[in-house]
């Protein structure tokens, strides 16, 4: 083989390399959870970490809002809106000792490093991780546990602590959300009395399918399962027969633009991080059609929902 034949070679294989690694599958799972928890269940959260954290995901994305984007927090964050605008104003750091910070393993600090990470974050309006290291400088990041039976110390948190991973990425979206829930109350108001007999017997059926999962520690299994999360997706957006109207159409509209946003957020951060497995998790009622969107938007995301696991 003559040099030129060698070095023809070894072009092709470099230009194969990069084009595999350029092609790396990704594959997002999808977890439905409750929210909050009744407290007579409020530890049923546990084997669905479990669960999680055996499929070692290297991501993980929450119902939180994008870092910053103010518009994305609305009016149900608008508290940390107002938290993050003042504090971005008056919070002043030392650039290497947060990046000290950022690349230390959590179970190397201790409450007063993460209560600098707290504020580093709540200054540059990161909602998750200012959460997050909250809890932290409260908890600190080591094995205990005790439950809330809410979706993020319980969830989110046990998850990122135990996969000793440092930044949750918030994808959710209120951005022209406002008045989405007062048009829902309105809509359900102004439904057919069938259409309330359905919806309120569906609610009924969903509140004891939650406490017998919850006492059987089979949460998850239920909540997840395409039946449940097709009523979720339902009765956030009152897809029943005997409703119908502007306030109908207003809320639904708005309920469907935030899951097409949360999804094109989804995107973009694994556009922006190269990982195999990812994991959001996020509100029951969104599991359906954030999943169904991803594969419209991106049909070649392998989308996996926690039911198929």
């Amino acid at each position: 083989m003559n040099h030129l034949s060698k070095l023809l070679l070894g072009l092709f294989f470099i230009l194969a390399v990069t084009v595999n690694a350029q092609q790396i599958q990704q594959e997002i799972l999808i977890v439905g959870d409750m929210h909050q928890l009744p407290k007579i269940v409020k530890g049923a959260y546990k084997p669905m970490a479990k669960k999680i954290i055996k499929y070692k995901p290297e991501l993980i994305m929450a119902e939180y809002a994008k870092t910053a984007d103010t518009a994305a927090m609305g009016e149900w964050n608008g508290w940390f809106k107002e938290a993050y605008l003042k504090h971005r104003d008056t919070f002043t750091y030392h650039k290497d000792e947060i990046k000290r910070l950022i690349n230390t393993p959590n179970i190397e600090l201790d409450s007063l490093d993460f209560k600098k990470l707290q504020s580093y974050y709540l200054s540059i309006g990161d909602q998750g991780n200012t959460r997050m290291y909250r809890y932290y400088a409260i908890h600190g990041a080591t094995k205990k546990f005790k439950p809330y039976g809410n979706q993020n110390p319980d969830l989110t948190f046990q998850v990122m602590r135990k996969l000793g991973l440092k930044n949750v990425y918030g994808v959710d979206s209120h951005a022209g959300y406002q008045g989405y829930w007062p048009a829902w109350k309105r809509a359900l108001s102004a439904g057919t009395k069938e259409g309330k007999k359905t919806f309120k017997k569906v609610i009924r059926k969903d509140k004891w399918g939650n406490i017998f999962a919850g006492a059987s520690w089979s949460l998850g299994r239920y909540v997840n399962k395409p039946e449940t999360l097709d009523m979720y997706y339902r009765i956030n957006s009152l897809r029943f027969e005997g409703f119908e109207g502007e306030d109908f159409k207003i809320q639904q509209k708005k309920w469907d633009d935030r899951n097409v946003n949360m999804a094109k957020n989804i995107l973009e951060v694994l556009s922006e991080n190269k990982v195999e497995r990812s994991v959001l998790i996020v509100g029951a009622g969104h599991a359906k059609a954030v999943s169904d969107e991803l594969k419209r938007l991106d049909p070649n995301l392998k989308v996996i929902m926690y039911h198929d696991l």
